[in-house]
């Protein structure tokens, strides 16, 4: 599915519009010309699209065609809240999109044109039209036929709350309207405002009525979905959350008396049938299924029961809201002949049920039954009444005005789960809250119950979803923790991991607590820190190498609060194998199990042919080394010093050629993580630019001093934080200029990569802590 939130997150390149505006065609509509090419703007999907703006108030129509006979056309238009409708494929057709509905809002609709698959160009053609619905729009003047909609049932009040308003006795402004119904009839409020909060209230009598703040946690919307429980006239007001809020809004009325004339809105109640076959008469899908399709007018409230049997193939059924993602189900309990949803509604207006077949030009009869008989939201206890065989109402109005939790940043609260709460697709009761927050800010949402197997859903103000289940492998806790990335409003749906699980819940939402790191598993720091740079004729000198071991070890005792009698430091003629041995076998003794144990070397490193050739584990048949003043370190010899070390966490830390040949015999023991400058066959460049022998030894000090390693803000660094830092250091800073000659068995900036190998340290573990 196209996501068209905000298209503008997912730019391309320059924008590039090709318009021609034509004049206005025997068709009475506005017709467009354009291109997508590859310098327009692309979705996250990597679809190029140009993008219309248009000015729409509610209650006008919205009709637009788009054709193409060079890619696969697809559709999309998007309203001021986010309200989106999508096209693809208009009657089985692969060259055609086409959309017609009645805007429920009104401000600036924007109208995508794009194509079904990523990468697709060509030309098109456009039609757009906005107004009473009396003429249509058409791209090549073969106007399509509409489709059936609600929307024609619609009653749309246009207003603004201002200071001449009457107002509420709390302060707020409001403006009044009324609805004559009938008992029993379904009403349905829908209310939107982007200029300030908007609330609804419905007065039932004159002590009694139902209000609704933040529709489903939007804060742009208010909706109220009931059944009227006697005849009469009603009082709809349209008022604010806060005093003083003024602005525009749209309202639109379901159902009752529109000024004087009856609607011909009528939810879906009852039990209906259709009996049909799927063959190559019908419309076809683009990979090749035939398909069946069937409305039905659903309001907030109702639970709705789509159930699919078929002969001769292997059903499967699609429900598509009126907007929102669709729902889709196949083999349901693995019977390959049935096909069921179970839906909850919760937006009004027409909803369409697809029948078709799982492979393609599969044909033959079915039987699709669609239920409409229950509701959720009804109070325990509530008296129900049948009327006839096909209506449920309530004796009084049901509650469902959706209201949602609204939590500070510092709040605990208790729920419950029950059979009356709405259910998500897979059939999971879920109760909703929201909050506000701030960019940059930390939060903690945590969700635990005794009862049942918790699953807490946040969702971004930009949409992103983000999910925990058995946190820390706890069935009854679930806990989302996260640097909030945008302002706006936090949505929280709290559930069960399994369908139809009840019980109570606390929920809890903190910022205090947020993010805080693990206590580490060392209670001292301690280290040997080797650097050479004067090799004493053995080997060519390097510059800045014997400094590293200082910056490294600086950074420890800066960043960490190391004691610097803990660490050891070698550096040129110092740093031979015997120094090498007893600073280890010094800290060795000084040490114990609660210790993290750094080595850090900056230097050469070399390669030796292994005594017996290459192992399963070692298949390129050579041992790496570090080149100490008078000698080499093999790796295997390495394994062995670091097993006289008794500290249970030990960080190896390499800056030399060929240093990632020591992951395969160093880091397999237990505790130990390691850090290495490049792979096994590539060398190591000296970082002459950052004053460092080696890119690894400046990166991992600043990590330390420079805290850039803590993503999150909270005063400590994991494995996973450290490993990631380092690696958008290298992809960042140890790079090729472009201007460097390719000279055949030579290597470039480019070709040095860091080896992190974390070993058996959790990703998310504290390995240091700063200060």
């Amino acid at each position: 599915m196209l996501s068209f939130l905000n298209p503008g997150l997912h730019r391309a390149g320059a924008f590039s519009l090709l318009i021609v505006l034509l004049s206005t065609s025997a068709c009475g509509q506005d017709r467009h010309t354009g291109r997508l090419d590859t310098s327009d703007a692309t979705l996250g999907g990597g679809e190029y699209f140009d993008a219309y703006p248009i000015t729409v108030e509610a209650g006008e129509w919205i009709e637009v065609d788009l054709v193409s006979d060079e890619f696969d056309p697809y559709l999309a238009v998007t309203g001021p809240s986010g309200l989106n409708q999508q096209n693809d494929d208009y009657e089985g057709s692969t060259s055609r999109s086409y959309l017609r509905f009645r805007a429920e809002e009104s401000g600036e609709w924007n109208v995508y044109a794009t194509s079904y698959a990523a990468g697709q160009t060509g030309g098109y053609r456009l039609a757009i039209n906005v107004g009473d619905g009396s003429q249509q729009a058409c791209a090549d003047c073969e106007t399509p036929l509409a489709l059936a909609s609600s929307s024609d049932a619609m009653r749309i009040e246009r207003g603004r709350l201002d200071a001449t308003d009457a107002t509420l006795t709390s302060g707020e402004y409001m403006d009044e309207y009324t609805v004559d119904g009938r008992r029993g009839e379904q009403l349905v409020l829908d209310l939107h405002s982007t200029a300030f909060d908007p609330y609804l209230i419905l007065e039932l009598t004159d002590d009694e009525q139902i209000d609704n703040d933040d529709h489903e946690g939007d804060r742009t919307r208010s909706l109220i979905s009931t059944t009227l429980p006697a005849d009469g006239t009603y009082r709809v007001l349209v008022t604010s959350y806060e005093v003083g809020e003024t602005g525009a809004y749209d309202l639109s009325i379901r159902g009752g008396d529109a000024s004087g004339t009856a609607s011909d809105f009528a939810a879906a109640s009852g039990m209906r049938t259709e009996q049909g076959t799927l063959d190559m008469n019908d419309a076809t899908l683009r990979s090749g299924e035939y398909y069946d399709t069937y409305s039905f007018e659903g309001v907030p409230g109702q639970r709705v029961r789509l159930d699919l049997r078929a002969e001769g193939f292997d059903p499967f059924l699609v429900l598509q809201p009126p907007r929102g993602e669709t729902i889709q189900n196949d083999d349901f309990e693995d019977d390959l002949t049935r096909s069921v949803i179970e839906y909850d509604l919760t937006e009004p207006g027409t909803y369409r049920v697809h029948v078709t077949s799982y492979a393609a030009k599969e044909e033959g009869r079915y039987e699709l039954a669609m239920d409409f008989r229950s509701d959720y939201g009804t109070p325990d206890g509530q008296d129900i009444t049948r009327v006839g065989n096909d209506t449920v109402a309530p004796l009084g109005p049901r509650p469902t005005s959706f209201d949602v939790g609204e939590l500070t940043l510092d709040q605990s609260i208790r729920g419950e789960l029950t059979a009356s709460d709405r259910r998500l697709t897979a059939g999971e009761y879920v109760d909703l809250h929201v909050f506000d927050g701030e960019a940059g800010e930390p939060v903690r949402i945590e969700m635990s119950s005794a009862e049942f197997d918790t699953y807490l859903i946040v969702t971004t103000p930009a949409g992103e979803v983000i999910t925990n289940d058995d946190f820390d492998g706890n069935t009854s806790l679930s806990r989302i923790e996260m640097i909030m990335p945008i302002d706006g409003r936090y949505r929280i749906e709290a559930t069960s991991y399994a369908a139809a699980e009840t019980g109570r819940y606390n929920l809890r939402i903190s910022q205090q607590d947020a993010l805080q790191p693990d206590p580490p598993q060392y209670d001292r720091v301690a280290g040997l820190f080797v650097g050479i740079s004067d090799y004493a004729g053995r080997l060519n000198n390097l510059a800045y190498t014997a400094q590293d071991a200082t910056l490294v070890r600086d950074a420890l005792v800066q960043g960490t609060g190391m004691n610097p009698q803990d660490a050891i430091v070698l550096t040129d003629r110092q740093a031979t194998r015997e120094a090498f041995r007893n600073a280890l076998r010094d800290l060795a003794a000084r040490t114990d199990e609660n210790t993290l144990f750094v080595l850090f070397y900056s230097g050469h490193g070399g390669q030796y042919p292994r005594s017996g050739g290459s192992q399963v584990t070692d298949p390129d048949g050579q041992d790496e080394s570090i080149e100490l003043v008078d000698g080499e370190i093999l790796d295997d010899e390495l394994n062995t010093l670091l097993g006289q070390l008794r500290a249970r966490n030990q960080l190896i830390v390499l800056d030399a050629c060929y240093s990632g040949g020591f992951a395969k015999d160093v880091i397999g023991q237990p505790g130990r993580m390691g850090l290495f400058s490049s792979e096994e066959d590539l060398v190591s460049l000296v970082a002459s630019k950052f004053e460092a022998g080696g890119f690894l030894s400046r990166f991992f000090s600043d990590a330390l001093v420079e805290r850039a390693a803590d993503e999150d803000g909270n005063g400590a660094i994991t494995p996973l934080e450290l490993s990631e830092y380092l690696r958008a250091r290298y992809r960042g800073d140890v790079r090729n200029t472009g201007l460097e000659a390719i000279v055949a068995r030579e290597t470039r900036p480019g070709h040095q990569h860091l080896v992190v190998d974390r070993g058996s340290l959790g990703a998310f573990s504290t390995l240091f802590v700063l200060r």
